[in-house]
């Protein structure tokens, strides 16, 4: 059997993320080494973290650091909706209701130290999986320029939209506490993981690092639905939590408007586990300016030129992922 592959997980602990981490746990082809959480998101940067703590304790990763990243953007001030984060930092109530018998400790370091630090240090490739923004992994790239990016084997991201419509329209026109205004409403072009720091996706985009986009042109093929809830048959604390958040978030949590997957999605083909899928590769650029009329800052869009082509993925099987996450779901516990 192939070593597993080590993977460093960069997240802003929402309730995508913290079904990603579950597979992952259970994943025997995966060993996690480390995850940075980002308060450019769906959690605020003390919650997120707690809740990263909690889910490695819960799965007693104990070989996991777990640091502490940005709690802003590089630029702009974009944010979630304060109530959708309120919900996603108890992760929807159920984080009270867990109860880890281990401890482990937060690393003091800041993300992008601990990223650089680590990929200096490694004998051994490195892929980094991005689901929230990018501004950790910016950060390093801007204050560790030495970093030895050549150890990233990939960073595979869930972020853009590059030939569909983007996503921080429609929530921000869900439900009307979540309103923020016109840069956020008359934004149809955007994805949030690139609209919450556009400069920072702009920087990742524009390095040599070998860069695998799961956007929304792949999301929107997988959409949440019951059918996750009855996939899910062990009854262990792993796949019992994963159940509990599908059921949360098609129920009291839901948004009132069609939700993909998302992270479990680029979580699943980062690690080869859809073996069927359409992607392209081109040069990609960001729009990093903000207007109160058709708002296109964060856009992704295909550019004649750049460092690296940047691979697209574009189409995938509902049924395959859907078959292949609960398959690792309900498998035996390894570690």
């Amino acid at each position: 059997m192939n070593k597993p592959k080590k993977v460093i997980i960069d997240t802003d602990m929402g309730w995508d993320d913290v079904l990603s981490l579950l597979y992952l746990m259970k994943n025997p082809t995966i060993e996690i080494i480390g995850i940075t959480v980002t308060g450019c998101g769906e959690t605020d940067l003390r919650w997120g973290t707690i809740i990263a703590k909690t889910l490695m304790e819960l799965g007693n990763q104990t070989q996991v650091s777990v640091c502490v990243g940005a709690s802003s953007p590089l630029e702009c001030s974009h944010v979630f909706p304060q109530a959708f984060k309120n919900d996603m930092n108890d992760m929807m109530g159920l984080l009270g209701t867990l109860n880890p018998k281990t401890n482990i400790n937060i690393d003091d370091r800041p993300a992008w130290q601990y990223l650089a630090e680590t990929l200096s240090r490694t004998d051994e490739n490195i892929t980094l999986l991005s689901l929230g923004g990018f501004t950790n992994i910016a950060k390093m790239l801007e204050q560790y320029p030495d970093t030895n990016i050549g150890k990233i084997e990939a960073i595979y991201a869930m972020a853009g939209a590059v030939y569909v419509d983007g996503n921080v329209d429609l929530l921000n026109n869900a439900q009307p506490d979540w309103g923020q205004g016109a840069i956020y409403a008359t934004n149809h072009a955007a994805e949030w993981n690139v609209f919450i720091d556009p400069l920072a996706a702009k920087m990742v985009f524009e390095s040599s690092i070998s860069l695998t986009l799961i956007p929304l042109d792949a999301c929107n093929h997988v959409i949440l639905g019951p059918s996750y809830v009855g996939k899910i048959t062990a009854s262990d604390p792993i796949a019992t939590l994963a159940k509990n958040i599908f059921k949360k978030k098609i129920g009291a949590s839901n948004e009132g408007i069609p939700v993909p997957i998302f992270d479990p999605l680029a979580t699943v083909i980062m690690t080869k586990g859809i073996k069927n899928i359409q992607q392209s590769s081109q040069f990609l650029g960001v729009n990093i300016t903000d207007s109160e009329h058709n708002n296109q800052c964060g856009n992704t869009f295909v550019v004649p030129t750049g460092s690296r082509r940047i691979s697209i993925v574009q189409g995938v099987s509902q049924f395959e992922f859907a078959e292949h996450y609960s398959s690792v779901l309900n498998s035996e516990v390894l570690r």
